[in-house]
């Protein structure tokens, strides 16, 4: 919409602009000041009015006022490609002005200047001194000033400066002339067309720049690039359970934000709890594998309640893991509501009120500003690197994963190889049950529905044995809504 109001103006502005082929004009009759700055003007103590008392010609004009100490007003031109010729423009002195002079100044494009793109170094092109006396507006007279075939095609700015001396006086300028090309982009901030924008100066020009206005960070990278992935548990482990795998769902967006140098600056990890099947107190954690405690700034957006089982150091990392370890929330009441009425759980009976979900964001920083934890090249923290888990009925020691991933260091190791976990020693083989290897835990890269309570994930998702079966081979796709894949009648999708 933005661009498109741009275009809108820089057509109006032109029609007025090119009436020579080679000059730029301003006459004020846009009738709002707000419109010439959106085309890349600029104003310093100047006014448009539409009083006739003040208008020179047309129906606009603009104006700057006087004191007796000197008052100041300035018209700064957008960027220009300039030609040969004169700067010209009708200055009008009214309610008798004691004295007034005009300024004017040739501003060169700077590219090493990414604020406003104007070098320092003005070239001075005289100065116009304006008959005083004035009573009225029949003393409008032309003021020139001449650019020079040495300036000719260079990128630059005019700027008109305005000195008024004299108690409630007004001064009126209309008609302004440019000899030069307009070349300014509005949609760049009004920089020169073509010119490569770094507004916070981190060498990733605007364009590229996902954090243009901040030096510390310069991209997104996003672990799920497709959309949120959805994790979904079974709480039984070691016992195989009803397999509705329904305890606690919920959909995740990561995102590693990095600087210009690819180094990571903060890790987002948003969070949308959409259901908890159980009837226990489960809590929810984040292993972030490879990245020690100490390479974590610091970590916000948990929801913990006070009489929590965990304990955490200084940077919100639960302690005593050799990994950044995340307590995401350590009650799932912290984050979905009961519907009450003596439903089992949450958004997974149909007979109850679907509740409210609600997205969370987990911010873990390595760096902030100039303080850094840790430097973290971007291929550091991969997917592989995620391994989330859940917290059974706040016993810390009862944790699971998804099969294939390591526990962490508060695990109760006594669990494994019990019931149906069929876990050996054999990294590969955590968390994966006597029967064919099936999880305790899934992790589909797309936002899917889940099973209502005591349907088993085989009854909503007809192909999920057999990709499980055979260890992933068959039925990669087990999760889509193709044809014959899904039991709608059993599916849910609180979202």
């Amino acid at each position: 919409m933005r661009k498109l109001l741009f275009c809108y103006l820089l057509g109006l502005v032109s029609f007025q602009s090119f009436a020579k082929s080679d000059y730029i004009e301003n006459d004020g009759e846009l009738g709002n000041i707000k419109d010439y700055y959106s085309a890349c003007w600029d104003f310093y103590n100047v006014t448009l009015t539409d009083e006739s008392d003040y208008v020179s010609e047309g129906k606009y004009s603009f104006l700057t006022k006087g004191s007796s100490d000197g008052y100041r007003g300035d018209i700064k031109s957008p960027w220009l490609k300039m030609d040969q010729g004169k700067i010209e423009l009708d200055v009008t002195p009214y309610s008798g002005v004691d004295e007034a002079k005009i300024y004017a100044f040739f501003i060169p494009f700077d590219a090493d200047n990414q604020k406003n793109g104007e070098s320092s170094d003005y070239e001075y092109l005289g100065y116009h001194e304006v008959n005083a006396g004035s009573k009225n507006k029949d003393k409008t007279k032309k003021a020139d000033f001449k650019i020079s075939k040495d300036m000719e095609g260079e990128i630059g700015k005019i700027q008109l400066v305005f000195m008024v001396y004299g108690d409630d006086v007004l001064l009126g300028m209309d008609n302004i002339e440019i000899p030069g090309e307009y070349y300014s982009d509005p949609s760049t901030n009004c920089f020169p067309k073509g010119e490569k924008i770094d507004s916070d100066g981190d060498g990733v020009i605007d364009d590229e720049d996902d954090y243009p206005d901040d030096k510390y960070k310069a991209y997104n990278n996003y672990l799920t690039p497709e959309g949120p992935g959805t994790l979904m548990f079974e709480d039984l482990w070691p016992a195989k359970g009803d397999y509705d795998f329904n305890d606690l769902v919920l959909d995740y967006e990561i995102n590693r934000v990095t600087d210009a140098e690819g180094e990571i600056v903060e890790l987002l990890i948003d969070i949308l709890p959409r259901a908890a099947g159980a009837g226990y107190s489960n809590g929810f954690g984040i292993e972030i594998t490879g990245i020690s405690p100490e390479q974590v700034y610091k970590v916000e957006g948990s929801k913990i309640k006070a009489n929590t089982i965990h304990k955490f150091i200084d940077n919100g990392l639960e302690e005593g893991n050799e990994f950044a370890t995340i307590i995401a929330f350590d009650d799932v009441a912290n984050v979905l509501t009961h519907p009450g009425g003596g439903s089992v759980g949450i958004n997974t009976d149909p007979k109850f009120p679907m509740q409210a979900v609600e997205k969370m964001r987990i911010t873990m920083y390595l760096k902030i500003g100039d303080k850094v934890a840790a430097n973290v090249k971007l291929d550091e923290i991969k997917l592989d690197n995620f391994n989330p888990f859940l917290i059974v009925n706040q016993k810390r020691g009862v944790e699971i994963h998804l099969p294939g991933k390591m526990p962490t260091a508060h695990v109760d190791k006594s669990l494994f190889g019990t019931k149906e976990d069929n876990s050996t020693g054999d990294e590969d083989a955590f968390y994966r049950g006597k029967d064919n290897g099936l999880p305790w835990a899934l992790n589909v890269t797309e936002s899917i529905p889940y099973l209502m309570n005591k349907e088993s994930i085989t009854t909503g998702y007809n192909m999920f044995y057999k990709w499980a079966a055979t260890g992933g081979e068959a039925y990669p796709d087990w999760y889509q809504d193709n044809k014959g894949y899904r039991t709608e009648k059993v599916l849910l999708n609180a979202k």
